[in-house]
């Protein structure tokens, strides 16, 4: 069984316009990132492209999801979907 250990945590709260996780969070050894919607919907994507309200993966209000490698961490991008939302993101790193 694989253990994980938290590594490091932020809220992004400015998500009117399409933001990324903050890059000094992003290091090497990083395995995932849990992040969850909080306040409002957000519109996500892990593949570079910008996300608006109508684009990308929608992510509800209280719901999470898990981002999984450097590659996705480094290219995720996110975007409120019309509302107040913040995003709380969890760094996760193998013990």
């Amino acid at each position: 069984m694989t253990v994980y250990n938290v590594s490091d945590r932020e809220t992004i709260s400015s998500l009117t316009a399409s933001v990324g996780f903050t890059s000094a969070k992003l290091v090497a050894y990083l395995q995932y990132a849990v992040i969850q919607a909080i306040a409002g919907n957000v519109r996500f994507t892990v593949d570079g492209t910008t996300p608006t309200s109508s684009l990308g993966l929608r992510l509800l209000q209280d719901a999470s999801v898990e981002i999984w490698g450097t590659t996705a961490m480094n290219k995720f991008r996110c975007i409120d979907d019309g509302g107040t939302a913040k995003l709380e993101v969890v760094y996760m790193t193998r013990a």
